[in-house]
C-alpha cells in the first residue's frame, strides 16, 4: 500500500486548509492510499535557529516527523496564504526537516493544495512553496489544487460543493497515480546505482 504524508500549514482549528486537506485525504484513502495525517501539534517546533541546533541538537519531534516522511511515497501539503506567501508553520517545519537531510523530500512527490476565502485560492502561497521545493530539486505534482471562496464549499467540516468534490476526486486520483510512478522510478534509479 502506498503511504502519503498529509501536512497542513495552518494551526487554526477552523482553518479552510485543514478542511480541504481532510477532504483530500479521505479521497486518497478511498483510492487505496495509506494516509499519515500530521496534526499541527506535531509540528510545534521552536523557530529554526542554528545556534539552538548547535546547543541542543535537533528536537525529537523533528526526528519523528522526518521518519514519517521517509516512510512515504508522497507528501501532500495544504497551505494558507498570508500576505501573498505561505505560512511560517510550514516554512519552519521544512527548515527543521531538511537539517536532518536536505534530500528528504526528493524521492517523494509533493502535492500542493490551497484554500482561501478570497478569489485567488492561495495560488501565490502555493507558487512560493513550489519554488522552494524546486530549489531543493524536488518534483512538485501539477496542477496544484486551488480552492477560492472556500467558505462556500463547506458546511462545517463537510465538503458540500459537488463541483469542488468532483474536481478534488480527480486531483487526488491523478496525484496518487503520479506518486506511485515517481516512487517506483526513484527506487529503480537507486537500484541501478
Amino acid at each position: 500500500m502506498t503511504t502519503i504524508v498529509a501536512i497542513t500549514g495552518s494551526i487554526r482549528a477552523e482553518s479552510l486548509n485543514r478542511r480541504l486537506l481532510a477532504a483530500a485525504t479521505d479521497r486518497l484513502e478511498r483510492a487505496g492510499a495509506d494516509v499519515d495525517r500530521v496534526e499541527p501539534e506535531a509540528m510545534d517546533f521552536p523557530l529554526y535557529n542554528a545556534d539552538l541546533q548547535a546547543a541542543k541538537g535537533i528536537p525529537v519531534a523533528v526526528h519523528d516527523l522526518h521518519t514519517r516522511i521517509t516512510g512515504a511515497a508522497g507528501v501532500v501539503l495544504a497551505t494558507p496564504e498570508y500576505n501573498g506567501a505561505f505560512s511560517p508553520l510550514l516554512k519552519n517545519t521544512i527548515d527543521w526537516i531538511t537539517r536532518i537531510d536536505m534530500t528528504t523530500f526528493q524521492p517523494r512527490l509533493i502535492g500542493l493544495l490551497g484554500a482561501s476565502p478570497g478569489r485567488k485560492g492561495a495560488v501565490h502561497g502555493m507558487g512560493m512553496v513550489e519554488e522552494m521545493f524546486v530549489y531543493m530539486r524536488c518534483i512538485v505534482h501539477q496542477p496544484h489544487f486551488s480552492l477560492p471562496e472556500a467558505g462556500d464549499a463547506f458546511d462545517g467540516e463537510r465538503l458540500v460543493d459537488t463541483g469542488v468534490a468532483e474536481a478534488l476526486e480527480g486531483w487526488t486520483a491523478g496525484y496518487l497515480a503520479a506518486a506511485v510512478e515517481h516512487a517506483e522510478a526513484w527506487a529503480a534509479r537507486a537500484a541501478a546505482g
